[in-house]
């Protein structure tokens, strides 16, 4: 196969073989972002434009957005219902997917967990993984969020000022503080059913978790006690506290900061969700670590 047959990503892999693709996808973000000149918040049309992409569009779709050849160039369309910051994110995941083997070939979705259109076209968990890696690059670049971050430990109040400045979401600006300021615990809850018992009355359960360092396990759909901490921010209340955490796990998770809060949102069938976001961080650092 001819190098002008290759994708960006095909090309990187042969000029630094053995490498990951995590690390390839990143850097290719990175490269693009040092020929820009790029400072937070990225223009996201700039950025689109140097990829081919000549219009960025908004629809009532049920999938976040998608990427899709044009006429004149590359389409995005991105759901019309999404909030900014979200939106953004989405943008920029599909503009990765230009890196991508083939990515002129089909249409690309960016997903929810609940959506699925063709999955034969929709690509493998792997592809889009290594886009939201490259998507949260673009949207917080390393070097700007590492010297914004520079000694600080991840709570949602520092998240929400970092989202304002970089144009995301809360939960996306929150999980790159884990990944790159950890240890750290990020967790979603919110009322619901077990899926084995959907005629139960709902309770406060754990919907996703993201980390970074070592934490016990907590499995998904795990419930909270009601009088739990974590359940609190559900009367509106910001939890802001040293505690040992109990209730998601079988022994309470010693010394550790609790940052929770209240973050609603609706999903696209039109349903709001009230979700309790917390961030769970060692209260003496240091001395987790030395026993790590």
């Amino acid at each position: 196969m001819s190098s002008a047959a290759l994708s960006d990503l095909e090309l990187t892999r042969r000029e630094t073989p053995g490498l990951s693709d995590a690390l390839l996808v990143t850097e290719l973000a990175r490269r693009t972002l040092d020929e820009l000149s790029a400072e937070p918040p990225v223009s996201l049309e700039i950025v689109a434009s140097m990829r081919g992409v000549v219009r960025i569009d908004t629809a009532e779709i049920p999938w976040a957005g998608c990427l899709a050849p044009g006429r004149q160039g590359l389409v995005i369309t991105l759901r019309s219902g999404d909030p900014y910051g979200r939106k953004r994110f989405t943008a920029f995941h599909e503009i990765v997917h230009t890196y991508m083997p083939g990515f002129t070939v089909t249409t690309q979705y960016r997903c929810d967990s609940d959506i699925s259109p063709d999955r034969s076209r929709a690509g493998g968990r792997s592809l889009e993984a290594l886009c939201d890696l490259g998507a949260a690059e673009f949207l917080f670049p390393w070097l700007a969020f590492h010297e914004d971050t520079a000694g600080s430990i991840p709570t949602l109040p520092l998240a929400e000022q970092l989202a304002e400045r970089y144009g995301a979401s809360v939960e996306a600006t929150a999980r790159r503080l884990v990944t790159l300021r950890g240890p750290a615990l990020f967790l979603a809850l919110e009322p619901a059913c077990r899926p084995r018992g959907p005629w139960e009355e709902p309770k406060l359960r754990v919907q996703w978790v993201h980390l970074s360092g070592g934490w016990p396990f907590v499995p998904r759909h795990k419930s909270v006690p009601a009088d739990s901490l974590l359940a609190r921010p559900l009367t509106g209340e910001r939890v802001e506290e040293a505690v040992a955490l109990t209730g998601l796990t079988a022994a309470p998770i010693q010394d550790v900061r609790v940052s929770a809060g209240l973050y609603p949102y609706t999903d696209s069938h039109g349903t709001q969700h009230m979700r309790v976001l917390a961030l769970v961080t060692p209260a003496r650092p240091s001395r987790r670590r030395r026993a790590a």
